[in-house]
């Protein structure tokens, strides 16, 4: 079900030598924005530091998101001691579009050279909805570099947008979809439509949460490296998530794009001490509106598992 919604969401969107920068440049949306540019690509990222840090976080946002979206969480986590790498992924919030020149790679590939470059040192990967995908996907490539996942609203990715690949590799539908779909994501009674479906929750700020997520479609080029983004996914391999360190896995009972029976797969196959706990009234997007209760759960299972 999460799978089809999901898709629906999507195709609702289609149809209507690397190094980090040694600081943000002038004019960067953030006072702890960095850039790092990797083959073809630029990611957009926040770096917080934590006062005597315990240990390392990288955070990827989900579908149509930004760094925003884990802001209360990961105050909190920084409190705590825990150092807080945001990301935005490509062709979301200030990271590079993708365009009929890029040479694609898989999110994945880009987010673990960025790990490599700030860092000898394993990461802790946090990943939300379609973040979840990618953490997966880095960390059955690359385990090495992964000390243990946290996922939230997400479930493993079993390729159902294999099934529009003619398309999304397409540059003629890229091209000609791209300004609808900017159109589309600046509007703001669809980007709330698509809110009120991902996140029923009380205490969600829909006006707010609007406005940042239209942010993204601001930027040139969006709606066509959405198309692209489509076609550089990877599945999940539940083999060597059975393999991996145990992981977080957390997920609201008011998720209505990711589901129960679209969790089951993952769930069958998590690493043993792995913790599963649902946040009973939680929405898709509860990492934001019950972020003390996500941190809570959170740091127990950090320090259960330094």
């Amino acid at each position: 079900m999460k799978k089809t919604i999901a898709f629906i969401m999507s195709l609702l969107l289609l149809l209507a030598a690397a190094a980090p920068a040694a600081a943000a440049a002038d004019g960067a949306p953030y006072p702890d924005s960095a850039f790092f540019s990797y083959k073809d690509y630029t990611l957009h990222y926040r770096v917080q530091e934590a006062k005597n840090p315990r240990g390392q976080i990288m955070f990827l946002h989900g579908f149509a998101e930004t760094t925003h979206s884990w802001e209360n969480l990961t105050a909190i986590l920084t409190e705590n001691g825990y150092r807080c790498v945001l990301v935005d992924l490509p062709d979301f919030g200030y990271s590079s579009r993708e365009t009929k020149e890029t040479d694609r790679l898989p999110r994945e590939e880009i987010v673990h050279a960025l790990m490599t470059a700030l860092s000898d040192e394993p990461w802790y990967l946090a990943g939300h909805s379609m973040g979840g995908y990618v953490a997966l996907a880095l960390a059955q490539t690359w385990p090495e570099s992964v000390k243990n996942l946290l996922l939230y609203s997400t479930a493993g990715n079993n390729g159902i947008f294999h099934l529009i690949d003619p398309l999304t590799h397409s540059h003629t539908v890229a091209s000609g979809l791209g300004p609808i779909i900017e159109f589309l994501g600046q509007s703001r009674p669809f980007v709330q439509a698509l809110l009120l479906v991902a996140t029923a929750e009380q205490g969600f700020d829909y006006g707010s949460e609007t406005e940042k997520v239209r942010t993204t479609f601001t930027q040139k080029g969006t709606g066509a490296g959405i198309v692209y983004y489509l076609s550089c996914q990877t599945d999940t391999d539940y083999a060597k998530v059975e393999q991996m360190p145990p992981l977080l896995f957390m997920n609201g009972d008011r998720d209505f794009v990711c589901p129960p029976l679209e969790r089951i797969p993952l769930r069958q196959h998590m690493p043993k001490g792995s913790v599963d706990y649902t946040v009973k009234g939680g929405g898709h997007m509860f990492i934001e509106t019950r972020a003390e209760e996500t941190a809570q759960v959170t740091l127990a299972f950090l320090a259960a598992n330094p």
